[in-house]
């Protein structure tokens, strides 16, 4: 990224930034300030990941995703430069997630945004979007995830994650176990910059949002205490705070879908997002059929521990993603004393599947953000030409 972007002319200072990462919630957090700063009257880019159905919902310029027309334009811009640095040496040449984070660079620069919401893809230090200077720099939670990547500790996770946070600018952690706490400080303290922690306050307002569940009361506190620590330099609204976080536009995060059969589509995929299902499971105080896939055993695992208890009939399907478990993982993984059906689903007929369901039952797609972003693209009656395959172009 740092030989890519000078080639582009360096779109990624010509606006101010708020930087997010975290293992949970970075994606709630960035769609919440999203939501408050547009209803201030501000024009805000958004940069996020991954999509659900479309590739261009990753760039979004007051809500509105970059269209296809878009993202070619912006493809034959970027793509010979990225092919002479990988002519010049295998393996120079930018990856498909750096070649979309450039492009929301040079989307925003060019649409003039006021203010550009970043989501970190990955860790945070490493991260294809720690090239920016933010205005403010922000870790929602911090737990075991990605760990053959990250680390195997919440240590080491968290000095990845502290990785985002720049020399001299503001940072803001939302409540964190004390070992990452610890960690973050010192990586803060080392840089001058000053932090602040959810937790060092002892009397929180948790504004009421549109989204569900207590963690999201969480993540809208943590939001709107980032809006009030850059209010000088971005002005808002109380009011249209309240209005903006009653709004919230964010799919595939316990999305509910009305119809025969009511559907909630959560893509809920690791530890920590497992206990935030289990709690909105606990309060719909009744029995769902769940629909599942997973990448990965050890996620796969606790999202089935998070359903069981709430499931009569559990159908297991094998996403298309390279770490999918088989069907045959996934029934391996699911409790003996289980005493619901166990079904197994296929992504090619999901008509036919919803059919079998009773009308009166509500129905759970959860495990994968890949099973929930299919669903969802068969619901709109999807065909997209540009979507997860479109990286095998860039």
């Amino acid at each position: 990224m740092r030989r890519l972007l000078p080639m582009l002319g360096n779109p990624h200072r010509r606006f101010p930034i708020i930087h997010v990462a975290g293992t949970n919630g970075k994606g709630s957090v960035c769609a919440m300030l999203d939501s408050i700063y547009r209803e201030n009257g501000y024009k805000v880019g958004l940069f996020s990941s991954p999509h659900l159905v479309e590739l261009g919902e990753r760039i979004r310029v007051n809500g509105k995703v970059l269209p296809l027309h878009g993202i070619e334009e912006y493809v034959r811009f970027i793509k010979p430069i990225a092919d002479e640095m990988e002519a010049e040496k295998v393996g120079l040449g930018p990856t498909f997630f750096e070649m979309m984070t450039a492009m929301a660079f040079l989307v925003f620069a060019e649409r003039k945004v006021d203010l550009a919401i970043l989501e970190t893809g990955l860790g945070g230090r490493l991260d294809s979007t720690n090239v920016v200077q933010p205005i403010l720099s922000i870790i929602t939670t911090i737990a075991l995830d990605h760990c053959s990547i990250l680390g195997h500790s919440i240590e080491e996770i968290a000095r990845e994650k502290a990785g985002i946070i720049k020399r001299g600018i503001p940072a803001l952690t939302g409540w964190l176990p004390d070992a990452a706490n610890k960690v973050i400080r010192e990586d803060a303290d080392s840089k001058s910059s000053s932090l602040e922690s959810m937790e060092d306050h002892q009397a929180i307002e948790f504004p009421q949002t549109n989204l569900v569940g207590e963690h999201q009361k969480r993540n809208a506190a943590l939001a709107y205490r980032a809006v009030l620590k850059i209010a000088k330099a971005f002005p808002v609204e109380r009011e249209k705070v309240r209005k903006a976080l009653g709004k919230v536009s964010l799919e595939g995060r316990w999305q509910l879908i009305e119809g025969n059969p009511s559907m909630i589509l959560d893509a809920c995929h690791n530890q920590e997002g497992a206990i935030a299902l289990q709690e909105n499971l606990r309060n719909l105080r009744e029995s769902v059929v769940v629909w599942l896939g997973a990448s990965g055993e050890e996620r796969a695992l606790e999202v089935i521990k998070a359903v069981t208890p709430y499931a009569q009939e559990i159908r297991l399907f094998e996403i298309e993603q390279p770490r999918a478990c088989s069907v045959s993982v996934l029934k391996k993984l699911i409790p003996e004393n289980f005493l619901g059906r166990v079904t197994v689903g296929s992504c090619a007929n999901f008509d036919r599947q919803l059919k079998e369901v009773d009308e009166s039952s509500t129905l759970l797609i959860t495990g994968s953000i890949y099973l929930v972003g299919d669903f969802l693209s068969h619901l709109r009656k999807h065909s997209m030409p540009l979507g997860s395959d479109f990286q095998d172009v860039l």
